[in-house]
Parts: structure tokens; C-alpha cells; sequence
């Protein structure tokens, strides 16, 4: 598959990649360390066109799932497109053949009023229970085949996911029960989260339900010993433009609003039933989440706030499709939000590195943890330009500084196998010159973040910034 050439002197942050690719990478410096062992997944929008036109938003991208499988000192890169409906109509329709969230289809009202957003499959990505799932936030999950890439065919979880099946891009873990926690956003006609829990064998409960005020968005969630923790931003959807959207007189995205005037709500779903209790905090622009934990009778809840408004979010993400440079710096500051048994929201500024897609050790998940790690905006640039570490208990921050002008992918902490320190491990993140070169993945050693990389694996070719990945010991065996 071969897409249109592109003007060489464009910044290639999210430029399509039209081929799929299958092969060993062979041009490298250094070695994989011994003892990682694995493969890696990332998910992202892989191609911004549909039917020969545009895509008129980045979320609107179909998912392509790239794969990098380490074992016996070897990285072998594979990567596929998620064949979505959205997808395969799009390889012969003239046009768009779906609606999405920031782009219409030919014809008018009448081929758009009344249509949901195709599901596109390029959020997020899981392994649980031996699937391999293609998150996207608006419906039902994809499964793919963990060694080829192979499309399966959407997941519904045996019938557990009813109706629209939303089913949300950041599913958290119990690492003792094994099982999977995550939340579908419900828009109408009851406005809310609907919450579950899928067992260790794929099997998919449900746990309650959050109502919202208002028609609102969410994107990511948090998991402590006693609950599934929300810090719902105020984005809001009003009724006016929620309707218009609906009837197709505007795009879904631009039916977003960010409300400050409403503040901040939290919800505390108890994880084994009961009524969520709910607070209001001062108003944060955020999406992610990185640690949340509970903290003798405080849940505690840390986040990236973006110091910013939905329409300049929006509006990065816009300079980001079209190549274009932003002035504002990449990301948000880290920032714990403590909640108190008396209903009190302290706000704790932790650090004022410029990051996003924060990443720590999986094993400390819904306990307190001493290192967070981000893709981060070094010195105030508008792309994540290194790779930053951050210590909760002495307040240290490191640094891994990349060539200029490339810009990093969300980095995958993974742990040395055995006992060991909180930062013994790796990060591997894949980094991609903005002039268009070929990407590379990096293994970093999680204890010096600003030593050399222990390995650098050269790809044939450039790969569009991905949204999230995972990691999984299961070595993939794509051959």
C-alpha cells in the first residue's frame, strides 16, 4: 500500500505510513539487554485520509497496531493496519464512507444526522486474557491476533458490552487478582460511566455506574485498593451544540466546551459495589492520569495538568496533524491531587517539567510510588523532546535529551526480571526524527536516565507518533 509523497521539509510528527512492514531489525548500536524479553505494542492513527479525503481531525486516523517483539537478542518490527469497517469500506469508497468525530462524509445532512462516529480502533491497546485488544474510546474493542496482526473481528466480551459497547482507551489492573478494570462513556440518553471489572479469564462484570450532570468526556481512569477513581475535567457538551452535533450542523469535536465554571468533579466508584461518592474540585485540564493510591484515609490521585483550555489542547493537536510548530510547551506540570475523609481536594504541585503519557513501574500500581517517568517538552519545546524522570521522595528530575528536533513516543517501563529497586528496569521508547528519517527504538536504563541508550534499533522507515502501547513478557512470534 502506497500513500502520497509528502513535502520533505514538513514535520513528520503524525504523517501517515501507507506500507505494512514485517522484518528483523538489523541496523543498531549497542545490544538488548539480557533478561528483556517481550513484545511491545503501540497503537495510533496510521493514515489521515479515507475514501481519497482528508481527515478533518487526528482522532479520526485509522488504528494501525505496530508490534516489537525482543527475544534471543533480536528486535523483529511488525506493523498492520486494524481492519475496522471504517477501514475496509475506505480502500474503494470515493470519500469518506463513515462519519467521525472531526470529519463528515460526503452527502450532506442526510448521509450524516443522526450517525454515530465510526470506530477506527487507534487509542489504545491491551493484552488481557490472552486477547490482544485495539482500544478506541467510542465502542467496542478489536481483536487482533498477538503474533500476525491479523484483524479477528470486534469484542464484545461474550455479549457484556450492550449497545454502543463503549469501552475506554486506559483500563487499569489488580496485580494480585489479575483482573482488568475500565469504564464505558455513556453520552445519552442518561449521561454517565458505566464501570466493569473482566476476571482473569476474560470474563467482564459489571460494577455500577457513575451518572454525570451533563453529557461530559472523559478519557482516562484511576484504580486503588478500594475504588475506580474519575477526575472528570469540565468538558462539556452542550445541549445546543450536542444536538447540532447530532443533527450533523457541526463535527462532534467542535461540540466540546471547556466549562471551568463547573469545576472539577471526582468520582470514588467502590470496587466492590455500593453508592460512588462524588467531590468538586478548582477546574484541571488533564487527560491522564499516572498513579493513583490510597493513603492511610486520603485517596491520592496524580495527573498532568495541561495549565490550559480544551480549545488550545485542540488546537496543539491540530498543529501536530498538519506539521505545523506550536508556540505553547508540549504537556502539562505533574500534579497530586489528595482527597480527605471530610470531603477536602488539596492540590499538590509536584514538579514543573512540561510531560504527558506519564509511565512507573507496573508493579506499583495502586501503591505509592517513588518514580514517574514522562514523554516530556525539555527546555519549553512544543514536542516531547526527551524522555524525563521524576523522584517523589527527593524531588530529583533527569533528563534523557534526544537529537534535536526528534520528537518521543509515550515510553513502556519494564521491569528486570526478579527482586529488585523500583527503577530496575527499562524504558523503551520509540523516537522519530520531525525531518522525516527513519524512527528508532530505544532501550533506556530506568536507574540513569541520562546515560547512553543500552540500545538503539533503527526501523526502514518513519512511524507516526502513536497515542499509547503496553508491554507483555509473551515473546510475539510474527514469523
Amino acid at each position: 500500500m502506497s500513500g502520497p509523497a509528502d513535502a520533505p521539509a514538513r514535520p513528520r510528527d503524525y504523517i501517515p505510513l501507507y506500507d505494512e512492514f514485517d522484518y528483523p531489525v538489523h541496523d543498531f548500536d549497542g545490544a538488548l539487554p539480557e533478561g528483556l524479553r517481550g513484545t511491545m505494542y503501540r497503537n495510533g492513527p496510521g493514515k489521515m485520509e479515507a475514501g481519497g479525503q482528508p481527515l478533518g481531525h487526528l482522532f479520526d486516523g485509522d488504528g494501525m497496531l505496530s508490534m516489537y517483539a525482543i527475544g534471543d537478542g533480536v528486535l523483529h518490527f511488525r506493523n498492520r493496519f486494524v481492519r475496522t469497517e471504517h477501514y475496509r469500506k475506505s480502500l474503494t469508497a470515493h470519500g469518506a464512507p463513515y462519519r467521525a468525530l472531526g470529519t463528515m462524509r460526503p452527502g450532506g445532512l442526510l448521509t450524516n444526522a443522526l450517525q454515530f462516529p465510526a470506530n477506527v480502533a487507534n487509542t489504545g491497546v491491551t493484552v488481557h486474557a490472552g486477547k490482544l485488544l485495539a482500544l478506541w474510546e467510542g465502542g467496542r474493542p478489536t481483536e487482533l491476533d498477538p503474533d500476525t496482526l491479523d484483524t479477528l473481528g470486534v469484542h464484545d466480551f461474550d455479549g457484556g458490552l450492550r449497545w454502543i459497547g463503549a469501552f475506554s482507551a486506559h483500563p487499569k489492573w489488580d496485580n494480585r487478582t489479575g483482573d482488568m478494570y475500565n469504564f464505558g462513556l455513556a453520552m445519552f440518553p442518561r449521561p454517565g460511566l458505566a464501570c466493569y471489572r473482566v476476571d482473569r479469564t476474560g470474563r467482564l462484570h459489571e460494577l455500577g455506574r457513575l451518572d454525570l450532570p451533563t453529557p461530559m468526556f472523559n478519557h482516562d481512569m484511576g484504580l486503588t485498593d478500594r475504588h475506580l477513581v474519575f477526575v472528570i475535567p469540565p468538558l462539556v457538551f452542550p445541549l445546543r451544540k450536542f444536538l447540532g452535533a447530532g443533527l450533523a450542523l457541526r463535527n462532534f469535536i467542535e461540540a466540546i466546551d471547556y466549562d471551568a465554571r463547573r469545576g472539577t468533579m471526582i468520582g470514588l466508584v467502590p470496587r466492590d459495589g455500593g453508592k460512588p461518592r462524588i467531590l468538586h474540585t478548582d477546574a484541571l485540564m488533564h487527560l491522564h492520569l499516572a498513579n493513583t493510591y490510597e493513603d492511610g484515609s486520603d485517596t491520592v490521585v496524580e495527573l498532568l495538568n495541561y495549565e490550559a483550555t480544551w480549545a488550545e489542547l485542540n488546537g496543539q493537536l491540530s498543529n501536530a496533524q498538519s506539521g505545523l510548530t506550536g508556540a505553547k510547551p508540549y504537556g502539562g506540570k505533574l500534579m497530586r491531587v489528595r482527597i480527605t475523609p471530610t470531603g477536602r481536594v488539596i492540590h499538590e504541585p509536584v514538579s514543573d517539567l512540561q510531560g504527558d503519557f506519564p509511565a512507573y513501574h507496573p508493579a506499583y500500581a495502586s501503591r505509592r510510588n517513588r518514580y514517574v517517568y514522562l514523554a516530556a517538552g525539555a527546555d519549553g519545546t512544543p514536542h516531547p523532546s526527551a524522555i524525563a524522570k521524576i523522584d517523589n521522595d527527593t524531588g530529583k528530575e533527569s533528563l534523557h535529551r534526544l537529537p534535536e528536533d526528534t520528537a518521543a513516543h509515550e515510553p513502556i517501563f519494564v521491569p528486570r526480571p526478579g527482586p529488585g529497586a523500583e527503577d530496575d528496569g527499562w524504558l523503551l521508547v520509540l523516537t522519530q526524527p520531525r525531518s522525516g528519517d527513519p524512527a528508532s527504538l530505544l532501550v533506556l536504563d530506568a536507574r540513569d536516565l541520562s546515560a547512553e541508550p543500552l540500545y538503539r534499533g533503527r526501523l526502514r522507515h518513519h512511524m507516526p507518533l502513536t497515542f499509547h502501547g503496553t508491554f507483555t513478557p509473551r515473546l510475539a512470534q510474527p514469523a
